[in-house]
């Protein structure tokens, strides 16, 4: 695998379904890389060089052993779709709601049991969504306390407005 950290010119890698638990640092220099599939796989924290993949619009980590997701996510400030559904997450941090490109944000399927009262920032999420192609927030498949389930059944609006600060 380290030999992919020489392909610069690569824009689109999947390397789903091979048991990988970490990725080399080389990887980071991948600056042309908009596309990055590492679902099904063994990994329990994002490899920092993902990190490093500024130009990336889409990140899928589903079916992962992630728990947690670095305040770093900041740095990937042009993802419009980000999937981490089936993994073992049990908070979010704040600074994912910095990321104002999001239009599909999967945080389906985890441990969820509270999110950032800052979600209201991501307003190109657009919706609560239930179909796993359709763009908005996948969210309701979690042990969620706060938000409580009754204030998800009235949508996104709904929810933003329950965790805007009055």
């Amino acid at each position: 695998m380290q030999e992919l950290g020489s392909c610069m010119c690569l824009e689109v890698l999947s390397l789903a379904n091979n048991q990988i638990a970490s990725l080399p640092n080389s990887l980071g220099s991948m600056q042309n890389l908009t596309k990055l599939n590492l679902s099904h796989n063994r990994i329990s924290i994002i490899p920092t060089c993902v990190y490093n993949m500024k130009r990336l619009v889409f990140l899928h980590l589903a079916c992962n052993r992630l728990e947690t997701i670095a305040d770093q996510i900041q740095d990937l400030v042009n993802l419009k779709i980000l999937i981490v559904e089936g993994n073992s997450l049990h908070s979010l941090p704040k600074t994912i709601c910095l990321l104002e490109s999001l239009e599909l944000l999967n945080v389906d399927f985890n441990d969820l049991q509270s999110v950032p009262v800052e979600m209201y920032l991501l307003n190109r999420l657009g919706r609560l969504a239930c179909h796993p192609l359709d763009k908005g927030l996948h969210i309701v498949h979690n042990p969620l306390l706060k938000p409580i389930q009754e204030v998800l059944q009235g949508g996104l609006s709904a929810l933003y407005n329950y965790l805007k600060p009055s």
